[in-house]
């Protein structure tokens, strides 16, 4: 039981001497910030870092002439100056009869305000009125254009099985025009009959 005791007491000595060494530096670092700083700095910094406004079950609708073009729906939006950052988010995109053609979804998104672009990140899917999948970690809508890209890996899934995957792509948000940028590979359910 001594020797237990003894070595508790060295350990504990150790320990003492391990926190003078550390704990000296840090707190002179951390006085030495505080001094060179400016209250108004640190201020200044701190409302940076802060969103103007933070919103429950937020909603965004982007028309154009009138109509509906895409909807963004968010469990919060944390607004900022320029850039709204949301989470669990999810865009439906309406054609020029205002009939949904697509969905995205995603888990956290960051808009634009100035120009509406958008950016969704983690768990990305995007789901076509025609069954049609698309799965990434990324997704950029460039809102000018009307134009999908990524340069994340992607896959595809069609209705009939089909799988298309690659890395980077540009499409439009019904998948109906998809460029692959880097290395593609596939599959397909559809036979090809046997050239004699």
């Amino acid at each position: 039981m001594a020797i237990f005791k003894n070595l508790l007491l060295d350990w504990g000595t150790t320990m003492n001497r391990f926190r003078a060494n550390i704990s000296y530096p840090l707190i002179l670092v951390t006085v030495q910030l505080f001094l060179n700083c400016k209250e108004e700095n640190v201020v200044e910094k701190i409302e940076k870092q802060l969103p103007q406004i933070v919103l429950e079950r937020f909603s965004l609708t982007e028309t154009q002439n009138g109509k509906k073009k895409w909807i963004l729906y968010a469990n919060t939006a944390n607004v900022f100056d320029e850039i709204i950052l949301v989470d669990t988010v999810r865009i439906t995109f309406f054609d020029e009869n205002e009939r949904e053609f697509a969905l995205i979804t995603s888990r956290r998104g960051k808009l634009n305000t100035k120009n509406h672009n958008i950016v969704v990140r983690d768990s990305v899917i995007l789901l076509t009125n025609d069954s049609t999948r698309l799965y990434t970690d990324s997704l950029f809508w460039l809102n000018d254009s009307q134009k999908v890209l990524t340069d994340s890996y992607v896959r595809i899934i069609k209705r009939d099985s089909t799988t298309i995957e690659g890395n980077g792509l540009k499409t439009t948000p019904d998948l109906k025009r998809i460029e692959i940028i880097g290395e593609i590979k596939g599959t397909s359910p559809i036979e090809f009959p046997k050239i004699k």
